[in-house]
Formats: structure tokens, C-alpha cells, sequence
């Protein structure tokens, strides 16, 4: 029991241990109004594969007459890479959320953004004024469940199926009750 105690602590700390020696990376995120002709600095954050923190953060400031507006990061090669909002989601009364989508490498490959009028929480997140960040990693795909095992005769072949029955084979006890109820029905009014 003791032995058990003290493999289970220290599993725990060498778990513990090499997720902090794990290197963070960081993303720069910007907004891009669609009237503008730049992208402007809205976040820095810094990640590893289980938590992020936002380094700085910046209110932006959009033109009137713009009703969508651009947030993303550039990848390495300069892309850009993001995704399209409503300017309604920049208010100061939302709270917002940026999701940052890690590959297998750890590296950010899209991000997703969440504004509500509620206060969201989350164990990945970290909140700076109105703004949070929660990490997701990479998901398993869905599993094939197999029904049953293929079966198959002695000598390798497969089992012969039975014939399928005709509608009359299948449904001749309803067609035989139908009868002999209108039959039961129309004898008295004849006479």
C-alpha cells in the first residue's frame, strides 16, 4: 500500500514536471475590418498543448459603417489564416473567447472566436478583461463498431441465405382477418 502511495506521487510529479518544462509557443491574432486595407493587433498569446495565457491585448477600433470583421493569425509562410465575425461581437458588454486549434506538432493550424453575453468558463481558459483563450487539441475520430463477425461455412464458403418470401407468404394471416371480417359484417343485411 505504501509502495503504491509513493508510485502514484511520483507519477504525478514527473506528469506535472514535463508539463512545465514543455516549450510555449506564441500567436499574434489580429482583426481585419473588411473596409480596412490591414489587419491591426488585437492579441498576443502565449500556448503550450494543454493551457494558454494572452501576453497583451488591445481594443480595436472599427468603423461605423462596418458590419463584419476579420480575426486570424498569419502562419509561418505569411498566411493568413482566420475566420469572419460580426462587428456586434466587439462590444464592450460581451465577453469574449478565442479558441486556439492545435495540431499533432502543437502548432496552431485555426482559430475559432465566441462572444456572449454571458461569463464563460472553462479549465483551459485565461481571462484578461472581456477576453479569454482556451486551448483544443486534437480530437479522435469517430471509432467503426462492427456489429458481428462474418461467418462462414467449414469449407470457406458463405452460408446460403433463405429465399425471401413472397407479400402474400408474408402477410396472408392480415389478408385472411380482413375477409372474414367483412364477411362477419355484411351478413345481416341481406334478408
Amino acid at each position: 500500500m505504501r509502495y503504491q502511495a509513493l508510485l502514484t506521487l511520483a507519477l504525478t510529479f514527473l506528469t506535472s514536471l514535463a508539463t512545465s518544462l514543455e516549450t510555449s509557443q506564441s500567436v499574434d491574432i489580429h482583426t481585419w475590418p473588411l473596409s480596412s486595407t490591414k489587419s491591426q493587433p488585437y492579441a498576443k498569446i502565449t500556448y503550450n498543448s494543454t493551457r494558454a495565457t494572452i501576453t497583451s491585448h488591445n481594443n480595436i477600433a472599427l468603423p461605423p459603417n462596418d458590419d463584419l470583421v476579420r480575426i486570424g493569425f498569419y502562419t509561418p509562410s505569411n498566411q493568413w489564416s482566420g475566420i469572419l465575425t460580426s462587428a456586434a461581437n466587439f462590444v464592450a458588454q460581451k465577453d469574449k473567447k478565442i479558441q486556439l486549434y492545435l495540431n499533432t506538432e502543437g502548432e496552431v493550424y485555426h482559430i475559432g472566436f465566441r462572444a456572449s453575453n454571458f461569463a464563460t468558463s472553462s479549465k483551459t481558459s485565461n481571462k484578461q478583461d472581456d477576453l479569454s483563450v482556451e486551448v483544443l487539441g486534437p480530437q479522435p475520430g469517430p471509432t467503426v463498431h462492427l456489429d458481428r463477425p462474418v461467418v462462414v461455412n467449414p469449407d470457406g464458403s458463405s452460408p446460403e441465405k433463405a429465399p425471401e418470401k413472397t407479400f402474400l407468404q408474408k402477410y396472408w394471416w392480415a389478408i385472411a382477418g380482413f375477409v372474414v371480417l367483412q364477411v362477419v359484417l355484411s351478413g345481416g343485411k341481406g334478408e
